[in-house]
């Protein structure tokens, strides 16, 4: 049995499952998310992220594709006036959502769960997400976000489908507990990848990178698989023991830095 990955779909207009757009209060890779936020089902923004959007709403020298927020979530202590102001204006959803004991990521994936299974007139229930984040700014919120990653694959009330991270300069998911094999195309990533055992001690092996291996140890603290390189279309890889993040660097025009 093999899990099999198309991440070129999110970034070409040709996604293998439908998929919402998360914006959280983090600043955001514009050209990234000009890349995925056509196709999407659902743009939502989590809280301040709505002030993140706003912004590249009215970056109209580059061109950004415009498109209104289907639903603002959370407790909205971060929205500016200036932001609910002006999605209000345009009839925009609004959730207030005050619990404390939940974060605005997971309000938002709840809502989106709900949208899928409720809501949108499907058969199909499952609902792939990209989450727009960054990795590049607080230590502390980075791990939050690789944290949600995983809560949100071992949570049925949050997730029926795949969760990437997008963030500055690449795209992040958890292995599936299988083989998984991702397929690439030319010209949406560049050639450096990761394999991050973050729950701990994993032996994993790989096929299509310049170094592949077999049933290498790999844990924090020990030996670890970072800045290996693609070398085929198609890369497989699989474990034993905890899941492993991966991640893909992205070409530079999908960076923050992009032309």
């Amino acid at each position: 049995m093999s899990t099999d990955w198309y991440p070129c779909g999110l970034l070409n207009n040709k996604p293998t499952n439908p998929y919402a757009v998360l914006i959280l209060n983090q600043p955001i890779n514009k050209n990234a998310l000009n890349a995925v936020i056509e196709s999407a089902s659902l743009l939502v923004c989590a809280d301040g992220g709505a002030n993140r959007l706003l912004e590249y709403d009215q970056d109209t020298a580059n061109g950004f594709k415009k498109r209104l927020p289907d639903a603002i979530i959370g407790d909205l202590d971060s929205l500016t006036k200036r932001a609910e102001q002006h999605y209000r204006a345009r009839g925009v959803h609004l959730v207030r959502e005050p619990d404390q004991y939940s974060t605005d990521f997971t309000k938002c994936l709840k809502w989106i769960r709900h949208w899928a299974t409720e809501v949108a007139v499907s058969s199909n229930s499952r609902m792939d997400v990209v989450v727009l984040g960054g990795l590049g700014g607080r230590v502390d919120q980075g791990f939050s976000q690789v944290h949600h990653l995983y809560l949100a694959e071992n949570d049925k009330e949050l997730l029926n489908g795949r969760i990437y991270l997008l963030s500055e300069q690449s795209l992040s998911f958890v292995l599936a507990d299988s083989i998984n094999v991702v397929h690439l195309e030319a010209g949406y990533f560049e050639e450096n990848v990761g394999i991050i055992p973050v729950l701990g001690h994993t032996l994993i092996t790989t096929k299509g990178l310049e170094w592949d291996v077999d049933q290498w140890p790999t844990e924090f603290g020990g030996q670890m698989s970072t800045s290996n390189h693609i070398r085929s279309d198609t890369i497989e890889l699989s474990f034993e023991g905890p899941r492993p993040v991966f991640t893909l660097e992205l070409h530079p025009r999908l960076t923050v830095a992009g032309s």
